[in-house]
């Protein structure tokens, strides 16, 4: 996976106006918005924040925009994000994440996301392979549920009052784990592959009905868990590689594997058992869901605080099963935003303090996103960049681009000379055929290798300077004359061989020379490849030189035979 930079936790507040229950019991605003600023004060306490919505502040239709909407983005491009929902009982979460979805409504954050990842996909869907899962679970009195399983959880039961215990059959329990990696996953939860908006919506639907719901005196149809909606998008893609030179993509590098999650988090509210009037299984819930959030409250004071972060102090995630699942949103490999849900009653005023306060604390929390890659695809990953890196740094050592064009043209010529070489080879090889073929018919005739050593001398001769052709042509015999000229021209022939043989040399050494002038990794391979080259010819140099005076001899014989 590819490392970046930290990011800190954003957090939006949303400010929902005053209910009909609280006008009708004579309320006040109590929470403000300064004007043109993201800042919100209560009583003598002011805060700011990364965006503030409603109640004389931003739109709420631009929550989405603003805050969701670029971890849509990131989700693309392989980040994990999550949108975590918090706030007091009655203050607006599940209306502003969209989790109590019905009829197709759209209300909320959820179905905008769902709607913009659609519109995405259906726009890279001709060059990026797509596949989507979606997972609905909720935290109900520390235990995780499965919103779209139907199936009954396996659980001990105790018959006929014996201490024996008896397990129901069903589907396995939840649990929590941690990979190798640090990687947090829910074991035995019901991921559903879905290929349209209305097969997702379908399963936020079906699990919304089956959350846990209550009546208090603060809300008719309060949240009694904490319910997490989360969408995986895997990826397939084939990359092109790009040229260093002008950016262009020259060829296939293989294919990418990226997988992304998007956690939308809705929190059961904050409550005061006083206001709520809640008693028997509804005090219950209400102690564990104050519990949980005790636990969330305690990470993000560990995570926010910059003192506490330097002297490493320990993080409770395991303090309770929300925080243990939220591990990679908070402090992890996650892009996070946090809502604030604010109630602005004045009878709510302490709730919303504390809910202000929890938020501001979350703004101080580092995450370290990454790039969500397999092992294969990151090692790719690795070597492109190293690659790009490389040939970056031949560019700036090795002057304007124009020199490596040079280079190349240069190795084209290189390889060219040589294979001129390979033939003149060949023909040198062809003629030492040839001269062993005379050799054999040479052999028929043994009684004219005196006068071939004879005419022998006489060719020698020829290489002194003081040679005269009228000492050749002294004899009147008409024969010997047409003999003499016969080995004249096999003397030519033999200067003409040792010439080209001088020309081969100084081009070999020519091409030693512009070997040394490319230099480089690539060329050093050339080098030795021309070097063995250059080894053979003078081989066959010196095989040719060895066989010359037999040859010469030979084709004097032939000719005489002749």
């Amino acid at each position: 996976m590819e490392v970046t930079e930290n990011c800190s936790v954003k957090v939006a507040v949303h400010i929902r106006p005053l209910i009909a229950d609280e006008r009708t019991q004579g309320c006040k605003e109590c929470v403000t918005v300064t004007k043109g600023k993201p800042q919100v004060q209560i009583g003598t306490h002011s805060f700011t924040f990364d965006h503030v919505y409603g109640h004389a502040a931003s739109p709420s239709s631009s929550m989405f925009e603003e805050c969701v909407g670029p971890l849509v983005d990131g989700l693309f491009q392989g980040y994990n994000a999550t949108v975590l929902a918090y706030g007091q009982t009655g203050s607006g979460k599940t209306y502003t994440m969209g989790t109590a979805i019905k009829d197709g409504s759209e209300t909320g954050l959820i179905p905008q996301v769902m709607n913009a990842l659609f519109k995405k996909i259906e726009t890279l869907k001709h060059q990026t392979e797509f596949q989507l899962h979606v997972s609905f679970i909720e935290i109900l009195k520390e235990e995780v549920r499965d919103l779209l399983d139907s199936e009954p959880v396996s659980k001990p039961v105790t018959p006929n009052g014996n201490a024996a215990k008896v397990t129901v059959p069903g589907r396995p329990p939840i649990q929590i784990r941690e990979s190798s990696n640090g990687v947090i996953t829910v074991a035995g939860s019901t991921e559903v592959a879905v290929s349209t908006l209305q097969e997702m919506a379908t399963c936020l639907e079906q699990g919304s009905i089956n959350r846990a719901t209550g009546s208090t005196n603060m809300n008719n149809q309060s949240s009694r868990s904490h319910a997490i909606f989360t969408i995986t998008l895997e990826q397939m893609h084939k990359i092109q590689s790009v040229s260093a030179v002008n950016d262009t993509s020259d060829e296939d590098m293989g294919e990418e594997y990226l997988c992304a999650k998007l956690h939308l988090v809705d929190l059961a509210g904050s409550e005061r058992a006083k206001r709520t009037g809640s008693d028997g299984l509804r005090l219950k819930e209400g102690i564990h869901i104050n519990r949980g959030l005790l636990a969330l409250g305690n990470v993000i004071s560990a995570l926010g605080d910059e003192k506490k972060r330097k002297e490493g102090v320990h993080v409770p995630y395991r303090d309770s099963k929300l925080t243990r699942l939220l591990q990679d949103s908070l402090g992890g490999n996650s892009k996070t935003v946090m809502i604030a849900c604010v109630s602005p009653a004045d009878i709510n005023a302490e709730e919303s303090l504390n809910t202000l306060k929890y938020a501001n604390r979350a703004r101080n929390i580092q995450n370290k996103p990454v790039v969500n890659r397999d092992l294969v695809s990151n090692e790719m990953q690795k070597m492109r960049q190293q690659l790009q890196y490389l040939q970056a740094e031949l560019c700036a050592r090795g002057g304007p681009t124009s020199d490596i064009q040079t280079l190349k043209e240069r190795i084209t010529w290189l390889e060219a000379t040589n294979e001129d070489l390979r033939r003149e080879l060949h023909e040198y090889r062809s003629l030492r055929a040839v001269a062993e073929c005379c050799e054999t018919g040479a052999q028929e005739s043994r009684s004219c290798f005196v006068k071939i050593d004879g005419n022998k001398r006489a060719i020698q001769s020829m290489d002194l300077p003081d040679y005269q052709m009228d000492e050749v042509l002294s004899d009147d015999n008409p024969g010997e004359i047409d003999e003499v000229a016969k080995e004249l021209e096999h003397a030519l022939r033999r200067n003409n061989m040792d010439r080209e043989l001088n020309e081969l040399n100084k081009r070999l050494e020519q091409k030693e020379s512009e070997m040394k002038l490319v230099g480089g990794t690539d060329t050093e391979a050339l080098k030795q490849h021309f070097q063995k080259k250059i080894t053979e010819l003078e081989e066959e140099k010196r095989t040719v030189q060895v066989i010359r005076p037999s040859v010469s001899v030979v084709l004097y014989a032939f000719c005489s035979n002749a």
